[in-house]
């Protein structure tokens, strides 16, 4: 996968390097076999409720967004071995871990998804 947009919140860019996973197969491999994610990447994995990091290597944030990309829930330094869900989110934005305090991301916000230009 390669990064298909950004992510931002009032006008402003939050996470530049977003990849988008809307595919069973890319939301299956996730960030499994990642050693890390940089300070800039992201996954946005679509038609996701609930997420697991049974195998990752390394802790993340998961932000919980509903249809409109309004911030449900926000999870902070999810470990290993963890499951997470909420209840009506359309959306799932994996970070790495400190980018929710990082950005002053909480519940209520809205985020917008801007996809990334090509470039022939």
């Amino acid at each position: 996968m390669k990064p298909a947009g950004m992510i931002c919140r009032d006008g402003q860019m939050l996470w530049p390097e977003v990849q988008m996973a809307a595919s069973f197969l890319d939301r299956l491999q996730g960030l499994l076999g990642k050693a890390g994610l940089s300070d800039q990447q992201r996954l946005l994995l679509t038609a996701c409720g609930s997420v697991h990091t049974v195998g990752m290597r390394f802790p993340i944030d998961v932000i919980f967004l509903d249809a409109d990309l309004k911030i449900l829930a926000c999870h902070p330094g999810v470990s290993a071995w963890r499951m997470k869900s909420c209840r009506g989110a359309r959306t799932t934005l994996e970070v790495a871990a400190g980018g929710v305090e990082r950005h002053g991301v909480v519940s209520g916000q809205c985020l917008t998804w801007r996809a990334a230009q090509s470039r022939l």
